[in-house]
């Protein structure tokens, strides 16, 4: 996994506070949501990279996109935010 850029730390963070691995999913639009809306197009380009290199991966719903994380990635994915986030808990 590549080093990863500020906006997509916030992304990932998100997704991994949620917990959203495997079978659980989050919608995009709830994803975004509580961001500045200046930030907002920077994000969403940030959540476009992620998906290109599989660290999101995509399902689509009945109620619009959805992305969650893949179960594999885990420990690198922590290992990643550690880096932005160093207060983060070890997972479980």
């Amino acid at each position: 996994m590549k080093d990863i850029s500020k906006d997509e730390a916030a992304i990932l963070y998100k997704l991994y506070r949620h917990r959203v691995f495997g079978k659980h999913h989050m919608l995009e639009d709830n994803l975004l949501h509580g961001f500045p809306p200046d930030h907002i197009a920077t994000l969403r380009r940030a959540l476009e990279t992620l998906k290109r290199y599989g660290t999101v991966l995509r399902k689509s719903t009945k109620h619009g996109p959805a992305v969650y994380l893949s179960p594999k990635l885990g420990r690198e994915i922590y290992e990643q935010l550690k880096k932005h986030y160093p207060f983060l808990p070890k997972p479980p």
